[in-house]
């Protein structure tokens, strides 16, 4: 594995969640079937679960697989994902959209994880790449996670661990794990706002790409 990932399209990124943490949310015991209405498509329910506890719509819109909403969260998972800059902008309207519904007026936590997985032509060459940050002889590395610093407001905790595709070939990856969070200087009128930081970051070549080529490539 060479120094090319030069920009964030050559990993795939299968899949990606954004979650937004609402502090006095209860009110969704109180309009959780408005909620639903929101998402018929004309006169279809869409398919659903609803308890006490929260409240999840599959496929509420096209790319959101699923949607889930409770009183203290609200929370995403989009699938084979095309665009960060989609997605923030998506997530972004339907959690304006829910927030107005439930009347919360205060944030905690915002976050947004993805999975980008790195391919690589044989077995061997997957050994080789994990040999180099992992000094222990004769042992094999399951997972490994780091706090990455950042001089941002936001915070950012990686996992790495390497993962078989389950295809014919078995192609053999690195999974790169990225979390990134934000707890403070939050209001719902900047959701989207935040979520553009993050997309920054993890295209930046001074920031997401330069931890990847510089500390494991």
């Amino acid at each position: 594995m060479s120094k090319t990932i030069q920009k964030l399209n050559k990993l795939k990124n299968p899949e990606s969640f954004l979650q937004i943490n609402t502090i006095r949310g209860f009110k969704y015991i109180d309009k959780a079937g408005e909620i639903v209405n929101e998402y018929h498509k004309k006169d279809t329910a869409p398919v659903f679960s609803m308890n006490l506890d929260g409240l999840i719509i599959k496929d509420p819109k096209e790319k959101i697989e699923e949607l889930k909403i409770t009183p203290q969260t609200i929370w995403a998972k989009f699938s084979e994902v095309d665009s960060l800059d989609s997605v923030a902008r998506m997530f972004s309207l339907e959690a304006e959209r829910i927030i107005k519904i439930l009347e919360v007026g205060n944030i905690s936590r915002i976050g947004w994880r993805n999975y980008f997985i790195f391919d690589f032509i044989n077995e061997e060459k997957q050994n080789q790449y994990f040999e180099k940050i992992f000094l222990i002889k004769k042992s094999k590395l399951n997972v490994a996670s780091f706090e990455v610093t950042t001089e941002k407001q936001f915070k950012v905790n990686l996992v790495i661990q390497p993962v078989i595709k389950n295809d014919e070939q078995k192609t053999r990856g690195v999974l790169f794990d990225i979390d990134i969070f934000q707890k403070e200087n939050i209001t719902t009128d900047n959701i989207h706002n935040i979520l553009k930081t993050f997309r920054e970051y993890l295209i930046d070549e001074n920031g997401f790409l330069k931890v990847i080529n510089d500390t494991f490539i």
